[in-house]
């Protein structure tokens, strides 16, 4: 699963670059007397924005770059960090992400039948921007029980 998350963290860091130019462009394009070019900019940056950002948690924690509240952790030796780590995937984030994939599931299903669109430009995306919401708990889900596994191993004294 590393390999897979590096490759696609990798791939969708690059979208930044789409996000900034598109929300950038958003200024000059207020200027015209149409503002929905404007509008279709900003909800297709929006798009990217939220695709990079959801890509973006899993590739932090695939390399442990995640943000923590580390006020004992940092102190803590490297078994104990390992025990609050699977602590956290069993009791929180494997749940947490279970409610999310299992709620979005209607919501992405109905905004694909309908082919949602933006409602204030039109675009037809929208769908794919709820559509992220199950591929965020997918992609960080499986990311979370490969590190529960590599966990477990190095709390059974096997290198990891």
């Amino acid at each position: 699963m590393y390999w897979a998350n590096d490759l696609i963290g990798r791939s969708v860091a690059w979208l930044t670059l789409g996000t900034v130019a598109l929300l950038a462009a958003q200024v000059p394009l207020r200027q015209l007397p149409s503002g929905m070019l404007s509008t279709s900019f900003n909800d297709v940056g929006q798009l990217i924005h939220a695709t990079v950002f959801m890509v973006g948690c899993v590739y932090a924690l695939r390399w442990d770059a995640h943000a923590r509240v580390d006020v004992f952790y940092r102190g803590m030796s490297e078994r104990w960090r390992a025990w609050v780590d699977l602590i956290g995937n069993l009791l929180f984030a494997l749940p947490w992400l279970g409610f999310v994939g299992w709620y979005s599931m209607p919501i992405v299903i109905n905004a694909w039948r309908d082919l949602e669109i933006f409602p204030d430009s039109h675009v037809p995306a929208f769908f794919l921007l709820k559509t992220m919401l199950l591929v965020f708990s997918v992609l960080l889900g499986l990311q979370v029980l490969a590190n529960t596994a590599r966990l477990i191993v190095r709390l059974r004294g096997s290198p990891a």
